[in-house]
């Protein structure tokens, strides 16, 4: 039989955190090689996977419209009411 007790997975945890304050220390030490990098890695994603992007993201949005407004739109997920209502989570997204 298994305990309701949750465990914390430490090491997930520990690297998560290291690997942010790393990544925090390294743009909060040398701020203009981090915009130079920000920028080169904009220019080459914009460059080479703009029009895809756009065409992925366009995609995605008309198959969210489709499931929204088709019959599988009021499919609910999980059981019970949920805990906050349309009008209130609205803005969330």
């Amino acid at each position: 039989m298994m305990s309701n007790v949750k465990k914390k997975d430490v090491p997930l945890i520990s690297i998560s955190l290291v690997a942010i304050l790393f990544i925090a220390a390294a743009l909060s030490l040398f701020p203009q090689q981090s915009a130079d990098a920000a920028n080169a890695i904009y220019t080459f994603v914009t460059r080479t996977l703009g029009s895809a992007v756009q065409v992925l993201v366009l995609l995605a949005m008309g198959l969210v419209i489709y499931l929204a407004t088709s019959k599988y739109g009021n499919i609910r997920l999980g059981e019970g009411k949920p805990e906050y209502s349309t009008l209130v989570m609205l803005p969330t997204y």
